[in-house]
């Protein structure tokens, strides 16, 4: 940086090779003093900040708003001005699993309930002389919004005719419980093991149904083991989209094979896209929060973003492969399809990682 005193000596402090002049040709380091003061010091930094965040509004704009223009100069040779795809991809995949995995966190976690609220939702009916009562004990019950809204309308209507409301929850309830438990009922693999030794030879379970009656008795220990499994699954999602990306890519090159591209470039454009669709995500749960405070539009604010992919992904395969609009759409369409069977394929194998893993 100019605002840095350069070294007098030619010599690189990193890996000692010549050094002509601000930048050593085989390392890159730079060959400043060491012994700058603070000032110099905060200045280069800041210097540093600046010449990333210039290049990352720079990548993002024409990521956004101009659809496969941006995988089209990286590949025509035009990257000094643009963050490394694989950087790119990194840091906006961090923010977006945070984004999405924290989110879901806060709606899985609530408050214990009290003590007089946890007598009440023992038995399977709601009695209630309040509904704002009879919401603080639906807080607590695993059912969907809408037959909590149901349930708060007969409440309503039984409190204004009778004083009080008594509405049976027991069947909603008791539905969860059944898939509470996973695979086998024995309670210990110690259990499990003898009763197979019980049977005939021919009538045990072959090795890969014990295998994983096993490990279903171990998740059958947590309090609820398909959650326990979705916890962990979680782990190796971003795991996954570095293997589902490269088979995405070498797809497109099957698919676009008459294009004579290579396959780092379909690479680049699996990443760039996908770049995209996170920070969609990111940027429309952003948007739904904020709009949260003053009207609920997340479900419009959420349709807006879904067309949006749509355009892009249409957008982006045009301008990059520059195929004609019908070609573009039966190949988006394929592509679709394709794609769901491997996002389908990758779930299915971090499922059986998480299972293994448990």
């Amino acid at each position: 940086m100019s605002s840095v005193k350069l070294r007098k000596e030619k010599n690189c402090l990193n890996c000692g090779h010549h050094v002509e002049e601000t930048y050593c040709p085989h390392c890159g380091q730079e060959n400043i003093e060491l012994k700058e003061d603070a000032w110099h010091m905060i200045t280069h930094a800041i210097a540093d900040y600046f010449h990333f965040e210039h290049k990352f509004f720079g990548t993002i704009k024409p990521l956004l708003f101009k659809p496969g223009k941006l995988t089209v100069e990286y590949v025509a040779g035009k990257r000094a001005s643009f963050l490394h795809p694989i950087k790119l991809y990194i840091f906006i995949s961090i923010v977006f699993f945070i984004t999405i995995f924290s989110g879901n966190k806060k709606k899985e976690k609530a408050a214990e309930p009290t003590a007089e609220i946890t007598e009440k939702l023992k038995n399977d009916t709601i009695t209630s002389k309040s509904l704002k009562e009879a919401k603080q004990i639906l807080d607590y019950i695993p059912l969907s919004k809408s037959k909590k809204d149901s349930i708060l309308k007969e409440v309503e209507k039984d409190i204004k005719e009778n004083g009080t409301a008594t509405v049976n929850i027991g069947s909603s309830r008791k539905s969860k419980k059944r898939y509470n438990k996973l695979m086998s009922d024995e309670k210990s693999v110690e259990e499990y093991e003898k009763n197979q030794r019980a049977l005939p030879k021919e009538e045990r379970d072959n090795f890969i149904v014990n295998y994983f009656t096993k490990k279903g008795i171990e998740f059958n220990k947590y309090p609820d083991p398909s959650a326990k499994i979705g916890e962990d699954m979680i782990k190796y999602i971003p795991k996954m989209m570095f293997l589902l990306l490269p088979l995405f890519a070498l797809i497109l090159k099957l698919v676009y094979i008459r294009k004579h591209r290579y396959y780092y470039e379909h690479l680049i454009y699996s990443f760039h896209t996908h770049s995209a669709i996170f920070l969609s995500f990111i940027l429309v749960k952003g948007l739904s929060w904020l709009t949260g405070f003053v009207v609920d539009l997340s479900g419009w604010i959420s349709f807006a973003g879904l067309i949006y992919l749509v355009w892009y992904i249409y957008r982006s395969l045009r301008t990059f492969y520059g195929s004609s609009r019908w070609v573009t759409v039966l190949k988006f369409f394929f592509l679709n399809f394709c794609y769901s069977i491997l996002l389908t394929i990758c779930f299915l194998i971090i499922i059986a990682i998480s299972f293994i893993g448990g």
